[in-house]
């Protein structure tokens, strides 16, 4: 792995489907919150420099955030590219990889984390993008690969066609970028799609528009990609942690 690595940590959003009464990345799940659960992960894989974007009842989020852990407000919820962007004035411009994962995945493991970082590395890739394998009634992104299998684009699950949805490999949202390539990629970003938000996964087209390596390593096991946005879903991270044990 890259000897420094940092990370961005998405925290911001409401979670409308629990209910919307506290931030989602608060609600617990074996003993902790989904955001001590990522939050451990990437301390264990030896990533210390963090950053958390807060946003929806952000002084409950950053009152239950370690000592040490930096945090950035994004003071309209506008998605999560633009939640990126936000974070930007406190990276200096030293090349560190960075990675971006979400607060509300608490079944990512910490080797996972240093992997994909490693395949960044290895293939001195602009974007190194975490997938996994999926079926067709999954709702998350599908990656798109042009004839000669390389990525092409990100495509969010409600703006994708049918022939679009019934592909194979899902975006865990887990992402590891050459920072000099992201935050110039990130002022392009348009909002013109289903949910009217900037998305971070729409920077793979604009890297790809410039020349720039794009790769994916489907390295996570499904379980592993499964995000908290319904009662549902956080029984069933649960009762994976349980069995589990832990990290």
């Amino acid at each position: 792995m890259a000897e420094a690595l940092r990370a961005c940590v998405l925290a911001a959003g409401k979670g409308k489907r629990m209910g919307g009464q506290k931030p989602k990345v608060l609600f617990e799940a074996a003993g902790k919150t989904l955001l001590e659960w990522c939050l451990s992960a990437l301390s264990a894989a030896d990533i210390h420099d963090l950053v958390v974007v807060v946003g929806f009842k952000k002084h409950e989020v950053v009152a239950r955030l370690p000592t040490g852990v930096r945090w950035v407000e994004q003071p309209s919820q506008l998605g999560t590219g633009h939640a990126v962007l936000c974070a930007r004035s406190v990276f200096p411009d030293d090349g560190v990889p960075l990675l971006v994962t979400c607060g509300d995945m608490p079944l990512l493991r910490p080797q996972t984390f240093r992997e994909v970082a490693r395949q960044q590395q290895m293939m001195d890739a602009a974007c190194m993008v975490l997938t996994t394998r999926i079926d067709a009634s999954s709702r998350f992104g599908r990656v798109v690969r042009d004839k000669a299998g390389n990525v092409s684009r990100i495509v969010e699950y409600q703006d994708a066609t049918a022939e679009e949805r019934a592909l194979e490999e899902g975006n865990t949202g887990v992402m590891c970028f050459r920072p000099q390539s992201l935050w110039p990629a990130l002022t392009e970003l348009n909002n013109n799609n289903a949910a009217g938000e900037y998305y971070l996964t729409d920077v793979i087209a604009v890297l790809r528009q410039r020349g720039e390596r794009v790769c994916a390593y489907r390295g996570a096991a499904p379980e592993e990609a499964m995000g908290v946005n319904t009662p549902e879903d956080l029984r069933e991270v649960e009762m994976a942690l349980c069995r589990r044990g832990g990290l």
